[in-house]
C-alpha cells in the first residue's frame, strides 16, 4: 500500500478467515431478527474481503442498511464507497465517498479513499484512451491494405 494514503487501510486489509467466521455466525445465529448492528458488522468484514462475492454481498447488505435505517446512513457512506471501489464500481464509489466528505471534509479515510478512486479512474482511462488508439491504427492499416489492394486489382 502507498505510503501517501495511510488512512484506506482497509482497501488492502481483510479479515482472517476466522474473524470473518465469527461476524458469519452471529448473523446467521440471529436470523430473521438480525439486529442493526450485527448486519452493519458483517458487512464490514465482507467489505474488507478479497473475494469479490463476499464484497457483493458486504455491499448489499450495508444498501439495505442505508436505505432502512436512514439514523445509520453517515456510517454506511465509507463502507459503500470502499466496497464498490474493491468491486471497480467508481462512479458509485465516488458518489458514497464525495457524499461522505460533503458532511465530513476532514475525514481522512475519506480524502485518501477519493485519491484512490481519483487514481484508478485516470490510469483505468489511460488504458481506455490507449486501446482505442490501437483498435484505431489497426483499423486504418486494415483500410489501407484493402484500398491498396483494390487499387491494384483495377
Amino acid at each position: 500500500m502507498s505510503s501517501e494514503l495511510p488512512y484506506a487501510a482497509d482497501a488492502e486489509s481483510p479479515l482472517k478467515p476466522a474473524e470473518l467466521q465469527v461476524l458469519q455466525s452471529q448473523y446467521e445465529k440471529e436470523g430473521e431478527w438480525v439486529s442493526l448492528q450485527t448486519k452493519f458488522n458483517y458487512a464490514w468484514g465482507l467489505i474488507k474481503s478479497n473475494a469479490r462475492p463476499d464484497q457483493q454481498k458486504g455491499v448489499q447488505l450495508l444498501s439495505d442498511i442505508f436505505r432502512d435505517s436512514p439514523e445509520r446512513r453517515r456510517e454506511c457512506l465509507y463502507y459503500l464507497a470502499l466496497g464498490n471501489y474493491k468491486l471497480g464500481n467508481y462512479a458509485e464509489a465516488r458518489r458514497y465517498n464525495d457524499r461522505l466528505l460533503d458532511h465530513e471534509p476532514a475525514n481522512l479515510q475519506a480524502g485518501s479513499l477519493k485519491g484512490l478512486i481519483d487514481d484508478k479512474v485516470a490510469r483505468e482511462g489511460m488504458i481506455g484512451v490507449a486501446i482505442v488508439s490501437g483498435l484505431a491504427i489497426a483499423a486504418g492499416v486494415v483500410g489501407g491494405m484493402l484500398f491498396r489492394g483494390a487499387s491494384r486489382q483495377r
